[in-house]
């Protein structure tokens, strides 16, 4: 058994990888210079996916559109705009008259690297739709799913105190549905979570198949970074092919590095002195001398300035100025185009 189409959400606005996001959409942010999205294309088109419906809101249209056009390989990718919040079913209830009677569902914010083959052909009998499931540690973060012996969901707990879980499944946040388990409601804003999902259940018809894989995530500033830990670590399939310490052709790398990787972009400088440790340095971006910049990622055109330090998953936004002797930690979040004077952010005492 096998699948045609697929549906990517990737409609939402990314805010908590903002100020990333500001001026693109979090799918198209790269992991090891590539799109996200192009790696859950990829699985796609290894289990023959032939066409990639993204559904998208309107904000970052024109990035969305100019990618689509540049692409040249690969799966038919098309846009599918939402001009107002249709939640998570939503978008797919638009697309139903363009989709075949069986297709996948996708989040686009997490790439489980995993076979998934197996798991388009696991539909119990009888279930109008099959939701991907995996195994955590600690499911009370988490709404826990509750399989049959034959496969089809008993009930959905949403996030169970620590001790009183009735299993340690959860939702991997890929789907293989029919066009009858939605073909009930009408369009507009519609939950997979809160509406179709249980009715589904309610009716016996909904089942889950258990899945390996590992997590990649850019949802957050620490989730980039980590899922940067995993490529360059080569514990996921998706592994840089490269130096673990990458130093594009048109970047100007004076400084050194340290930790167990690192992403200088096209265009990057980075001055004498330098300490560059397992960071992104995204296209563009001047590191002064001295600077050191630990698990941080700097934006598109900014400049760190001479002895800055920039570190604890803090993020600068694209064309952004940190001034001279600046201190930025935990978390920090610089907007697009701000400009921080010499030493006006610290968490240093006065000497």
């Amino acid at each position: 058994m096998s699948v045609r189409q697929a549906v990517l959400l990737v409609g939402g606005r990314g805010t908590r990888v903002w100020p990333l996001t500001a001026s693109r959409p979090k799918a198209l942010l790269p992991v090891a210079g590539i799109p996200f999205i192009e790696l859950q294309l990829d699985q796609l088109a290894s289990v023959g996916v032939e066409e990639v419906f993204l559904a998208i809101g309107t904000y970052h249209l024109a990035a969305w559109e100019d990618y689509v056009a540049a692409r040249t390989s690969g799966p038919r990718v098309f846009l599918s705009v939402e001009h107002e919040r249709l939640d998570t079913a939503g978008p797919v209830v638009e697309l139903l008259d363009r989709l075949d009677e069986r297709f996948l569902v996708l989040n686009g914010d997490v790439l489980l690297d995993t076979d998934l083959s197996g798991f388009i052909a696991s539909s119990p009998p009888g279930a109008l739709g099959t939701l991907a499931l995996v195994d955590v540690e600690d499911p009370s973060a988490y709404g826990v799913v509750v399989r049959r012996p034959d496969g089809i969901i008993d009930r959905f707990v949403e996030k169970p105190p620590p001790g009183t879980e009735p299993a340690t499944t959860v939702s991997a946040g890929i789907y293989t549905l029919t066009r009858d388990a939605l073909s009930r409601w009408d369009r507009g804003a519609l939950s997979f979570e809160r509406v179709v999902f249980p009715a589904l259940v309610g009716e016996s018809r909904l089942g889950a198949s258990l899945v390996d894989g590992h997590w990649l995530d850019i949802g957050t500033a620490g989730l980039y970074l980590s899922t940067h830990d995993d490529v360059f670590g080569c514990a996921t399939s998706v592994a840089h092919p490269g130096p673990s310490h990458h130093v594009a052709a048109t970047a100007d790398m004076l400084g050194v590095f340290d930790g167990d990787w690192a992403w200088v972009g096209e265009g990057c400088r980075v001055g004498e002195a330098a300490v560059i440790e397992e960071s992104i340095l995204l296209p563009g971006a001047v590191i002064g001398t001295g600077a050191t910049i630990r698990r941080a990622i700097i934006g598109w055109g900014a400049t760190v300035g001479d002895g800055a330090t920039v570190t604890g998953e803090a993020m600068v936004g694209e064309g952004a100025v940190i001034g001279a002797e600046c201190e930025l930690d935990a978390g920090a979040l610089i907007a697009p185009g701000a400009v921080l004077p010499p030493g006006s952010v610290t968490f240093s005492p006065p000497q």
